[in-house]
């Protein structure tokens, strides 16, 4: 006699048998998935150049800068013309031998132009916060974007405040000066300057020390 159960069975097994297969199956993606990789640090910015801004637009006004006649005038009056001539009077021509060692290369219109924007920029910021010692001047350089080396910022003394001498970035011109003269000076202490001149021709753009 044919048994009626046996149909019944198979129909009861076959939910167990599917749940049975979509655990397997969830367990084995779960091994085959590998942990999600951790998110690369995030590089940062380079730090902008407070000089960037200021030496472009620099640039751009000063390419087409012509010498003035007062800096041509004041050239010539110097003997700095590149005529190679010395003076006719004796006693000019002996003070001129004395203070060779002075003696700086003639700038261009152009880095004119850039060298007296450069020092006004720095005679503003020293007399908007002014400083008195080197570690300042320093501090304060370097805050407009200015590489300050070894040798760039002096000590002052009691009738000048801190010195400097940079060679701005761009093949120069040279911008020197001081900040403000202290209080121990006097009751008019001299203001911050700032100005622009060639390299000396014994190197470098501080004034060497020497003279006959």
């Amino acid at each position: 006699m044919t048994s009626r159960t046996a149909p019944f069975r198979g129909a009861a097994a076959a939910p167990f048998a599917a749940a049975a297969f979509a655990a397997a199956a969830f367990l084995l993606a779960g091994c085959d998935s590998a942990p999600a990789p951790a998110p690369e640090p995030r590089a940062e910015a380079p730090a902008a150049d407070p000089n960037a801004a200021f030496l472009a637009e620099v640039a751009a006004r000063c390419a087409t800068a012509t010498a003035s006649p007062t800096a041509a005038a004041t050239s010539a009056a110097s003997g700095a013309a590149g005529d190679g001539a010395a003076p006719a009077d004796p006693e000019s021509r002996k003070y001129a031998e004395n203070h060779a060692y002075r003696q700086q290369t003639e700038l261009s219109p152009a880095a004119r132009c850039r060298g007296e924007a450069h020092a006004a920029r720095i005679r503003a910021k020293l007399a908007a916060a002014p400083v008195t010692d080197p570690a300042g001047l320093t501090a304060l350089l370097r805050g407009l974007g200015y590489p300050v080396g070894s040798g760039d910022v002096y000590e002052g003394n009691s009738v000048q405040g801190p010195g400097f001498a940079l060679l701005l970035p761009g093949a120069g011109p040279c911008v020197s000066g001081r900040a403000q003269a202290p209080a121990t000076a006097g009751p008019s202490p001299a203001p911050a300057r700032a100005e622009a001149h060639g390299v000396y021709l014994e190197g470098g753009c501080r004034e060497p020390a020497g003279g006959h």
